[in-house]
């Protein structure tokens, strides 16, 4: 069996990264990819006090963990916008910012709330990069490449018999947050092969 996990929403404040490190502990071959949104709000609140600490943390484990652009502030409103907006200054504020982190990072994108326009389509086919659809959304714009989820983490994908299970789930916050669908994670066999999303990219 082979496994892809992608998690929505991950941040260097928003990271549930002590459960992370658990599946990692469960599975020694453990790999995940996290659409990662580029830069957190600022907020005078625990988390964001301690960004660097978890940056820190975070760069030791980039052997296991693929950065994916999740938007750049995860506003569904600024990155819905027009080709000339997302081309000239979405993209290069997105690879600043993950400049700035020092995070390593891959030429992928998945709209906040899986919003995107004709002009952002056509800005990522040209800038090579390749997109994430929504598999509930059978009509969506479809970059060049493009990655797929097969299963929800909520859903009974254990009984399913897929040789490839293509995982969905989020950070926190809805039906398949990580930490309400661990357990089911963590009955996956010992055996499954686990992979990053862009060794599943399909292209139209």
């Amino acid at each position: 069996m082979k496994v892809c996990l992608d998690l929505h929403d991950f941040s260097i404040v928003n990271n549930r990264l002590e459960l992370l490190l658990k599946l990692k502990e469960r599975f020694p071959g453990f790999k995940i990819s996290l659409f990662t949104v580029a830069t957190d709000i600022s907020a005078d609140w625990g988390p964001f006090c301690i960004r660097g600490d978890f940056l820190k943390e975070i760069k030791k484990h980039l052997d296991w963990i693929q950065i994916i652009p999740h938007g750049l502030t995860h506003n569904k409103e600024l990155e819905f916008c027009d080709y000339d907006t997302f081309k000239d200054k979405i993209i290069p504020a997105i690879k600043d910012a993950f400049d700035r982190d020092g995070l390593p990072f891959e030429k992928g994108f998945c709209a906040p709330h899986w919003r995107w326009s004709e002009g952002v389509v056509r800005a990522l086919d040209e800038e090579g990069w390749w997109g994430a659809v929504d598999r509930n959304q059978p009509n969506m714009l479809s970059t060049k490449k493009f990655y797929r989820f097969s299963h929800s983490l909520h859903e009974p994908y254990h009984e399913s018999g897929a040789e490839v299970l293509k995982l969905h789930g989020h950070v926190y916050g809805l039906k398949n947050d990580l930490g309400k669908c661990l357990a089911g994670l963590l009955k996956l066999p010992q055996s499954a092969e686990w992979h990053f999303v862009t060794e599943f990219l399909e292209s139209r």
